[in-house]
């Protein structure tokens, strides 16, 4: 019997790549500032990439004007958004 073979193309998890970006935050907020190891070392110049490519937000993602801002904010927070966070409340 023959095993199906594997596509070449696995998706992306992003939620398991953001994690694992988490993680690496975290490792890199414990570092001593002495601390000249090669893992350290690696691990300053992930965050300083992670930093480039996420400082200057692209243009869709920067926030608009105040009046954009407080809108969306009033309809996260006074629909649906109200409504779920009541419910995990309790």
């Amino acid at each position: 019997m023959q095993q199906p073979t594997r596509s070449p193309h696995r998706p992306i998890r992003w939620l398991h790549q953001l994690a694992g970006l988490m993680a690496q935050v975290s490792q890199a907020e414990r570092l001593r500032d002495g601390d000249d190891s090669l893992r350290a070392r690696r691990l300053r110049q992930r965050m300083a990439l992670a930093q480039r490519l996420f400082d200057p937000l692209p243009a869709p993602l920067r926030p608009g004007r105040w009046q954009e801002e407080v809108l969306w904010k009033a309809l996260r927070w006074g629909g649906a958004g109200l409504i779920l966070a009541v419910l995990l409340k309790r």
